[in-house]
Order: C-alpha cells, then sequence, then structure tokens
C-alpha cells in the first residue's frame, strides 16, 4: 500500500504510515465511529460497544485514539454490569412455555414487587404512609403511596432496559420518592425516555384505580384516580428535575412549540388549569437553547399522549373526587 499523505509505502498489516502517521483505515473508522454516535444517541449501548470493538482492532494500540476508544468501552462495560445481572432470573423463565402475554405481565409484576425486598424503600414508604394518613385518612394514602411506588418503578424499569443499575424508590415523607440513576451521563433521548417512563406508569395506576371506580362505585377509588393523573400530570411541567424536563431534553424546538400548543388546546378543552402552567414553563423552554437540532417523533409523541391521556383522566375523575356532603 501506498499512503495517501506522503505517498511512503506501507506494509499490508500496518494500521498507520510510518512516515506521517496516518491511520490506515480512517474512512472505516470515521463510519464505524459515526455509527457508534447514532447508536449512543438513541440509547442502543450494547450495539455502540460492539462498534468501538470493531473500530479498536483498525488502531494502532500506542495511539491517544486506541486509549479512547478503549476507555469509552470499559465505561459501557462498568455501566451495564450490575443491571444485566438482576434481569438473569427473569429471562430464565422465558422457557417455561408460558405464553408472552402473561409472561410479560408476570415479569412486570414480579419488577414492581421487587423494590419492596429493600428494607429502605419499606422503611421510608411506611414513614410516607403515617404522614398522608394523618392528612387524607388510610385509604387516600395508601392508594398514594402505591401510585408514587408504581410511578417511580416506571423510571427504574426503564433505567435497567437501557442495561444500567438504578436503586429501589426511596419515599420522602410528604414529598414523593426518587431514585438513583447509578450511570454517568445520558444521551438525550434515552434520558427523555427514563424521565416519560415514570408518568406513563403512573397513568397506568390511575386508570388501573379509575376502572375500579367504575365496576365497584366506590367514590375512593375516583379519588386515588384523580390523585394519580394530577400528580402525574405535575410531574410533566418541563423544569428542574421534574420529570417534563427529562422528557424535554430529546425534543426539538418545534417540538417543543408543538408541546406548547398542545398544552394550551388540552387546557381550554379539558378545563385542567395545570396544563396551562405547563404550557407556561414550555413556552420558556423554547428558548433555553438546550432544544436538540435532530426531532424524536416517539418522544413528543409520548409527551403530548401524556398530556391527553392524563388530563382525561383528570376531568373525568374529577366528579367522583369531590362529592359534596359525602365521604370518601
Amino acid at each position: 500500500m501506498t499512503c495517501a499523505g506522503c505517498s511512503q509505502e506501507i506494509p499490508d498489516t500496518a494500521l498507520s504510515c510510518t512516515q506521517c502517521r496516518r491511520l490506515v483505515h480512517a474512512v472505516d473508522l470515521e463510519v464505524l465511529a459515526s455509527r457508534a454516535r447514532e447508536a449512543w444517541r438513541v440509547g442502543r449501548f450494547s450495539v455502540e460497544r460492539d462498534l468501538w470493538v470493531q473500530s479498536l482492532a483498525l488502531v494502532p494500540n500506542d495511539t491517544i485514539q486506541f486509549q479512547r476508544i478503549q476507555s469509552r468501552i470499559s465505561e459501557i462495560e462498568s455501566q451495564t454490569a450490575s443491571a444485566s445481572s438482576t434481569g438473569s432470573g427473569w429471562r430464565k423463565a422465558a422457557g417455561l412455555g408460558i405464553g408472552p402475554v402473561l409472561l410479560l405481565l408476570l415479569a412486570k409484576g414480579k419488577f414492581l414487587l421487587l423494590g419492596l425486598t429493600k428494607i429502605g424503600t419499606l422503611v421510608s414508604m411506611v414513614l410516607s404512609l403515617g404522614v398522608y394518613w394523618s392528612l387524607y385518612g388510610w385509604a387516600l394514602a395508601l392508594g398514594a403511596i402505591i401510585s408514587i411506588y408504581i410511578h417511580e418503578m416506571g423510571h427504574v424499569m426503564a433505567i435497567r432496559r437501557y442495561g444500567f443499575h438504578a436503586s429501589a424508590p426511596m419515599f420522602i415523607p410528604g414529598l414523593g420518592a426518587l431514585i438513583q440513576l447509578r450511570t454517568f451521563r445520558l444521551p438525550p433521548i434515552p434520558d427523555a425516555r427514563i424521565g416519560l417512563a415514570g408518568p406513563l406508569y403512573g397513568l397506568g395506576a390511575a386508570l388501573a384505580a379509575y376502572g375500579v371506580y367504575l365496576a365497584s362505585g366506590a367514590p375512593i377509588w375516583g379519588v386515588i384516580a384523580h390523585f394519580g393523573a394530577l400528580i402525574n400530570l405535575f410531574n410533566l411541567i418541563p423544569v428542574w428535575q421534574l420529570d417534563g424536563s427529562r422528557g424535554f431534553h430529546s425534543l426539538s424546538r418545534t417540538q417543543r412549540v408543538v408541546v406548547v400548543g398542545a398544552a394550551i388546546i388540552l387546557g381550554f378543552l379539558m378545563h385542567v388549569k395545570l396544563l396551562f402552567l405547563i404550557a407556561l414553563v414550555a413556552v420558556w423552554r423554547v428558548f433555553t437553547r438546550d432544544w436538540q437540532t435532530e426531532d424524536d417523533p416517539l418522544g413528543l409523541a409520548q409527551y403530548i399522549g401524556l398530556l391527553l391521556a392524563l388530563s382525561a383522566l383528570a376531568a373525568f375523575s374529577s366528579a367522583a373526587a369531590f362529592i359534596p356532603g359525602r365521604a370518601v
């Protein structure tokens, strides 16, 4: 071979020119790096790792490029090692011959119970239950705690789906709950998916409570559904550490404008004032210059879908939540 930079002859097995140090496989490396960056952007970290491993074989091991690629591979492996062992028990269940839908339900049910095996979660949950009980009575307190717990486990599920480790929920009496994400940095799209996973699971819990209310007529279930809808809608405000702020990370500027319009329209249609607060903060986020240059259609659909579903549920359950002269 002849070096394209200095015309020096290069042995067939060489990875760089001995004269000018130009990389022999520079074009292939750029293609692999581009594919790896795209895999990182959408959260396909195992694919990203494999691409960097392929790149490593094309770079001399005494170069800065080799060290940086090797460092990134080690980072991915260290982040995903603990989480991959967590789900091994569930994967064994795939060979039991259970139908796909039932298997999915069993796996998620088992996962939701996983957080209750942590003593910190149980103790903080009991303390929070006591605070809510003193304010709202035991029935609503229990419903609120379970709703918050399911919301937080939605985050944990999404985090572990990306191959990272997350702590079990820790309740803060009177203020909700939080989890710890044990990783270094996340691209905008995975960060948004993890952020919106909480409201998605919270929506499921609120819909289940509303379904029980429709079937039984017991007002307390309507109250729990209304509480769940409002607390998850509040979390969609795109500010500070709320889930809505993370959901905004993957949206382009144009998409953020679309969210503003959707929130205003839904606010008038559903008569839920919280939507106008979401729209107001979203207007500010249109000008914060942290938008993405590429659209995220799925992220936008999730955000607006949650606004629609949660506001509709809040509106429909409001009649059950506030019944004059009747204890719930």
